[in-house]
């Protein structure tokens, strides 16, 4: 089911009615979350190293999810999307892994993210 939202920007994509959620999430020393500019979503901690975006609407599918972190000192965290259900449960699940072992940040950082999101069910 398409979301309810009133997109009110031109996308220029193949994809029809390719909808683009992000912003950034800031998360504390302790890994909690302080704040996010995501429009359109929540985020939550909820665990080691997890980090769940819970989108206000359904969309028909996930196109795409780019994440990149930010510190202040080099650190050893990749974001990896751990899980995603954009047509019932509204979420994405990203975890920073250090290898392969989800892991809190030791220090205060910033989330960059960008979910791709298709609004239609007609595909060319």
């Amino acid at each position: 089911m398409p979301s309810n939202k009133y997109y009110q920007q031109f996308f220029f994509s193949l994809i029809r009615k390719l909808c683009c959620i992000a912003g950034q999430i800031n998360i504390a020393a302790d890994a909690s979350v302080t704040s996010s500019s995501i429009l359109g979503a929540a985020v939550t901690k909820t665990g080691t190293g997890e980090y769940t975006i819970t989108l206000n609407d359904t969309y028909v599918a996930m196109v795409a999810v780019d994440a990149q972190l930010q510190a202040a000192t080099a650190v050893d965290l990749v974001p990896q999307v751990k899980s995603y259900d954009v047509t019932s449960a509204k979420t994405v699940v990203i975890n920073l892994n250090a290898g392969a072992t989800p892991t809190n940040p030791a220090a205060a950082c910033v989330l960059h993210v960008k979910i791709l999101l298709r609004d239609s069910t007609v595909v060319y």
